[in-house]
């Protein structure tokens, strides 16, 4: 029996190594590939760098006026900021559905679930009229408010709010704590794998988005990087697509994502795990 069981594991690895490999390689492709000429980049696409050149950085860096690295911090700030406000609007409405019973509270959620099934891309039309009304267009805030109030992130908390137990709370009030208090040091502090899994979510959400703000905006200075990136494709008309400054790119926006994962991993792995823990 215990043979069996070595075998299995052995095999369960094997297959997850192999899994793993296959996930990371295109990974490695992209960042060997940013370190490479050109010329070397055309016959040796696959294989390590021969000769590694931070070139191609510099020539990102420079790109336009240095529009990459305005774009770039702009992603930053529109991304970290919504990611902030969505947690917060996100657990003040998870507390209020989880704990607070008031009229038409379940049909209310039910209608706030429904409009899940609402395709975004259908929202964009009239958002666009509105924000033109509003005179949002090429602004920052039509890139961070719409969206903060989102019935995933709301979901998400409240099933996780719902799980801890009434009777803490109903302590924290005979203890005479408000309930502002009782948020602030009970259940946001209860909360954090929940809010660590959405901080990621969002970030990566927000981080990745295109068709928005490529409609919302016109202005280039006010772009997230996400905009841009694509017309690096465009950058050398005299031959084909500079492929060895699009992996520089590439793996540029990739940094911030995989920071804000090792920022928050232990929270979004202890929200992942929560139901195997409490069962």
């Amino acid at each position: 029996m215990k043979t069996k069981n070595i075998t299995s594991a052995i095999v369960l690895h094997f297959v997850l190594v192999i899994a793993c490999l296959v996930a990371v390689y295109p990974v490695f492709i992209m960042v060997f590939g940013a370190l490479k000429s050109a010329q070397e980049l055309s016959s040796n696409a696959a294989g390590l760098p021969i000769v590694p050149t931070l070139d191609n950085f510099s020539r990102l860096i420079n790109y336009n006026s240095g529009l990459i690295v305005r774009t770039f911090f702009n992603s930053i700030f529109i991304a970290t900021t919504y990611t902030a406000l969505t947690c917060i609007v996100a657990s003040l409405a998870g507390f209020a559905f989880a704990k607070y019973k008031f009229t038409g509270r379940n049909v209310l959620f039910m209608m706030l679930l429904i409009t899940m099934m609402i395709p975004p891309e259908l929202n964009i039309t009239p958002l666009y009229l509105i924000f033109s009304k509003l005179g949002w267009l090429n602004t920052y805030q039509v890139q961070i408010i719409p969206g903060i109030a989102n019935v995933f992130s709301l979901f998400l908390m409240r099933q996780y709010m719902i799980t801890i137990p009434d009777s803490l709370i109903e302590a924290a009030r005979i203890d005479g704590a408000s309930d502002f208090k009782i948020f602030r040091t009970l259940i946001l502090h209860m909360s954090v794998p929940a809010i660590g899994a959405l901080a990621i979510l969002q970030f990566l959400s927000k981080w990745n988005e295109l068709l928005y703000p490529k409609i919302m905006l016109t202005k280039q200075e006010l772009m997230p990087i996400m905009v841009i990136l694509p017309t690096l494709n465009e950058l050398d008309s005299a031959r084909s697509v500079p492929w060895e400054l699009v992996l520089a790119g590439c793996s540029l926006v990739t940094v911030p994502l995989i920071i804000v994962f090792l920022i928050f991993q232990d929270k979004f792995l202890s929200s992942v795990t929560m139901g195997a823990v409490k069962g």
